[in-house]
């Protein structure tokens, strides 16, 4: 079964409405933004600059991009026409930001034009990412950087024992948001192949038990999810969110997800 992310497409919009707002939330968040603060610092760009960022959703990465990689001009691209619109009114008083209908597979875009190719929470909601790898490296120059960021959600954990209920709504977003839990092991060996030139894989700590405001978002909808793929009923959804909101509440909410970054070049031709 695809997630929910990767049938885009297919989404009403209130769907799409609750996911740009869990991103708005992410975005939003000091541990995010930290983390997209130091992994984006090491993004090191010639002069002018062209960037593509693949999956730009409703802009709320992009803003973090143009602020700490500063590039002199970025094309965002999303499969979804009303993420795209999203993504113009988030960055509608930026003039080196444009947005057009694409996918990680193909881009729309002209052969060996970026320096960069970006790809923030994406590759875990991609149905083949050879077909992603291979798009990139068509679409950058001779020595220009590949970069990809997303979490291992398989290593994604709301649990304070073992057996522990809640954990089962991470379960759920698992099955039903993510396509590719695992895709960040894989992407060293895949990168490769494709013809890149393997550079770094960071780790990113994540961590939340105070503010955990995108973490609930995230089992929320997860669990959502699974009640309309008629997995668990909407009485269990309910008490998933009790459950969560009364941890926040006694301070014993536990959230936990490492995030990788990779980056690779596109050798010389």
């Amino acid at each position: 079964m695809t997630g929910l992310l990767a049938r885009i497409k297919e989404q009403p919009r209130e769907v799409l409405d609750s996911i740009a707002r869990s991103m708005n939330v992410r975005a939003s968040e000091p541990a995010m933004q930290a983390i997209s603060a130091r992994y984006m610092a090491q993004i090191i760009l010639p002069k002018g600059a062209r960037v593509l960022e693949v999956g730009c959703g409703n802009g709320a990465s992009t803003k973090l991009i143009m602020q700490h990689v500063d590039p002199a001009q970025l094309v965002g691209i999303d499969p979804s026409p009303v993420f795209v619109e999203m993504a113009g009114a988030t960055c509608a008083g930026d003039p080196r930001a444009s947005f057009a209908i694409g996918d990680a597979a193909v881009t729309g875009q002209a052969d060996a034009f970026f320096d960069l190719v970006i790809a923030h929470t994406v590759y875990s909601h991609l149905v083949d990412p050879r077909e992603a790898l291979a798009e990139a490296r068509r679409v950058l120059r001779p020595g220009g950087q590949l970069v990809i960021f997303d979490g291992d959600f398989a290593t994604l954990t709301v649990a304070l024992f073992e057996g522990d209920p809640l954990q089962s709504a991470a379960g759920a977003v698992l099955r039903n948001l993510v396509h590719a839990p695992y895709v960040m092991r894989r992407l060293p060996a895949l990168v490769t192949a494709a013809g890149f030139s393997l550079q770094s894989v960071e780790p990113h700590g994540y961590v939340q038990t105070t503010n955990p405001a995108y973490l609930l978002t995230l089992l929320s909808r997860g669990a959502n999810a699974a009640a309309q793929a008629s997995e668990i009923g909407q009485e269990l959804v309910d008490s998933f969110d009790r459950e969560a909101l009364r941890r926040v509440a006694n301070g014993s909410f536990y959230g936990a997800m490492l995030f990788l970054c990779l980056t690779a070049r596109k050798d010389g031709d």
